[in-house]
Order: structure tokens, then C-alpha cells, then sequence
């Protein structure tokens, strides 16, 4: 008879372990249930936005899961370090923000350039969501978008008819005339937003501050 307290203290706290562990992992980022766009494209003047939905291993919206895009090994991305939304760390090239009550981050980027597949990493809360190739109207990564006085037009259109992923602004795995209207429709704008092609005397200093 002195056991069965015993066995029912044993059998509380198995409980108490079970219940407490489900919840520790289910506060955990999922890669498998969250949401990250087949693409990653960005605008230096912050106009297309990049969004993340977190969710646990339970399905679960992951409030406050610190979400972190590292462009680390992406060095033909220039960041903007502008005021936003998202934190900007420039010595270790990365850009975070918390997930709000619904999971969801937006990150409204300030980013310009391009590398290939997998090369920039997106996490939560430490945990690898995926890895994606960036594409950007600013092709040659210097902060502002095509004008007369860059090489944005020429790289953009050597890769019209490809699947280089660095031109593909719509995200439909080839770069055709539907991109070459998103690359146009976001001229002149730079980590600042929109510039006024017309005043060519403008060019010049942004080219030098933006370098």
C-alpha cells in the first residue's frame, strides 16, 4: 500500500514532464509549417515587401520569434542603412525583426542587387526557415535603381529569356517581358525612394553618397 503514493507521484510528474516538454517544442519555429515566399525581391526604396509567417511545430503562430534574413554570403546585396521597420546590422549583414501576434514579419526591404540560389538565409528564432537567391530592379547594386547613368538596363536585359533568378522580379522561375515591366516600373528610386530622373544634375551626388 505505501507504493501506490509513490507510483502516483512517479505518474504527476511524467506528466508534468510530458505536458511541460510539448509546450517547450511547440514554442519552436517550425520550417516545415512556416510560410517564406519562393523568392526574395527588393527595391532600395523599401517598396516590395518580403513576408514571413512563423509558425511551430504545432501549427501554431510564433509571436515575438525573432526573424533574421543574413545576406552574409550574399555580397552583391547593398543594404540601405535607412530607418524602417527591421534593424539593420551592417557589420554582420543581416536584417531582423520580431514576428507579431500572428506570426507574421514584413519586411519592407531598403535592398538593392543580386545573388544566386541559397545564398541568403532566413531564420526564426535561430531555427533555418530557407535559403533563397535575391533579385532586385538594381542590378548592379549600387542603391539606385536603373537611369542613364548605370548599368542596371544592360545587366537586366542580358538575362531576358533565362532562369537567372537574380532578374526574375515575379517569380515565375524565367525572366520574360512581365519582369522587364516590374524592372521598369521601379526606375529612379533609391534607398530613399523616388528620385526625379529629369534632374540629371541629381545623379551624380546620389552616386557618390550611395557608394
Amino acid at each position: 500500500m505505501r507504493q501506490l503514493p509513490r507510483l502516483g507521484s512517479a505518474f504527476v510528474l511524467a506528466l508534468l514532464l510530458f505536458f511541460g516538454t510539448s509546450r517547450a517544442i511547440a514554442g519552436v519555429p517550425s520550417a516545415a509549417n512556416s510560410t517564406v515566399p519562393p523568392c526574395l525581391v527588393a527595391c532600395p526604396s523599401g517598396d516590395i515587401s518580403f513576408e514571413i509567417l512563423v509558425r511551430d511545430v504545432a501549427n501554431n503562430p510564433e509571436a515575438a520569434s525573432t526573424v533574421v534574413l543574413d545576406f552574409s554570403e550574399c555580397p552583391g546585396a547593398h543594404l540601405c542603412d535607412v530607418p524602417d521597420s527591421y534593424i539593420v546590422d551592417l557589420p554582420t549583414r543581416t536584417i531582423r525583426k520580431a514576428s507579431d501576434i500572428n506570426g507574421l514579419a514584413r519586411f519592407p526591404l531598403h535592398v538593392g542587387g543580386g545573388c544566386g540560389a541559397g545564398t541568403v538565409r532566413v531564420y526564426a528564432g535561430g531555427v533555418l526557415l530557407a535559403q533563397r537567391a535575391l533579385a532586385s530592379p538594381d542590378q548592379d547594386g549600387d542603391g539606385y535603381t536603373w537611369n542613364t547613368l548605370n548599368h542596371d538596363f544592360a545587366l537586366f536585359t542580358a538575362k531576358l529569356g533565362t532562369s537567372d533568378p537574380t532578374a526574375d522580379l515575379d517569380c515565375d522561375g524565367d525572366v520574360d517581358a512581365d519582369d522587364q515591366t516590374i524592372f521598369f516600373a521601379h526606375a529612379s528610386k533609391t534607398c530613399q525612394g523616388y528620385v526625379d530622373a529629369a534632374r540629371r544634375s541629381t545623379w551624380g551626388r546620389l552616386k557618390s553618397h550611395y557608394r
